[in-house]
């Protein structure tokens, strides 16, 4: 008989925790479905999110022009590559910073497929007497940009 008790008891006690884990479950469910927050959280602790960026950046960045020349032609190339896992339409500007403003090189828009990249070719004269200048190539859109500086000669 106390055999049978204790078998009973063990028995009981089984069923009990089982009912206690599936009520968790259950409430658990119930939590998540009706709490927007909880929901959210646990969509981002579970969910891998791919990293999305632009690179940005001068090609061949060791041979960019360093010497102010007035009128002689000077020439770069820039690359976007496009990593933001959509296609992309890359509004840009290139321009020369000088004291009194912006003097535009180029201003136009790409359209770069997904995982690919573009390059750009780009060239300007100096057509003012200036010691230093920051050429800047700028991402509209990304808030992003990359510059470089020439001297005086």
């Amino acid at each position: 008989m106390v055999q049978n008790k204790e078998m009973n008891d063990k028995l009981i006690m089984k069923i009990r925790l089982l009912v206690l884990v599936v009520w968790f479950i259950v409430i658990g469910f119930i939590v998540v479905e009706c709490v927007p927050s909880v929901k959210e959280v646990l969509i981002l602790a579970t969910t891998r999110k791919p990293e999305t960026f632009t690179e940005l950046y001068f090609e061949d960045h060791l041979s960019l022009p360093d010497k102010v020349t007035l009128f002689k032609e000077n020439n770069f190339k820039f690359t976007i590559h496009n990593l933001e896992n959509k296609d992309m339409e890359y509004q840009y500007e290139v321009y020369i910073d000088l004291d009194r403003g912006k003097q535009m090189i180029d201003k136009s828009s790409v359209l770069i497929k997904n995982n690919e990249y573009k390059t750009i070719s780009e060239e300007f004269t100096i057509p003012i007497p200036i010691q230093r200048i920051k050429v800047a190539v700028n991402l509209i859109n990304k808030n992003q940009q990359i510059h470089f500086w020439m001297g005086e000669e």
